[in-house]
């Protein structure tokens, strides 16, 4: 299986125990940790036996070969990055108008009881005025 020293040694904590599902060549997890962290991460080489082919692969490659590579994951990277604060984004807006529609409600809510104990301690006023004129 895979060189649990040079992964531990040479990637990301968050990876050791998935880069450790594969057979990694260690010429690149020694060379090129940054590329073995992309095709990990990478959502577009979805499932593990794609992965390995990539990393079976690697040895086979051309240095213009492993460039585009690495250019074509860090594209992805950054787009799936963009598209996740376009979606935060648009998360917290909602929620935002979430909020103030509640808050709003919640305004007209204590408004209406308000206006209902006003009445009520009208009503009981006007009664007690009544009382006391009907005394005199």
């Amino acid at each position: 299986m895979a060189n649990v020293d040079l992964i531990k040694q040479k990637l990301p904590q968050d990876l050791w125990e998935r880069a450790q599902q594969f057979i990694i060549p260690d010429t690149f997890l020694a060379n090129s940790p940054e590329l073995i962290v992309l095709v990990l991460n990478s959502k577009s080489i979805d499932n593990k036996e794609e992965k390995q082919s990539w990393f079976n692969l690697l040895p086979l490659m051309t240095q213009e070969q492993i460039d585009k590579l690495r250019d074509i994951l860090v594209r992805e990277k950054q787009k799936l990055e963009e598209i996740e604060k376009k979606y935060e984004q648009k998360k917290s807006d909602i929620k935002s108008q979430y909020v103030q529609k509640r808050q709003e409600e919640g305004y007209k809510t204590k408004m209406v009881q308000i206006q209902q104990k006003e009445e009520a301690h009208q009503e009981t006023q006007d009664k007690e005025a009544e009382n006391l004129l009907t005394q005199i």
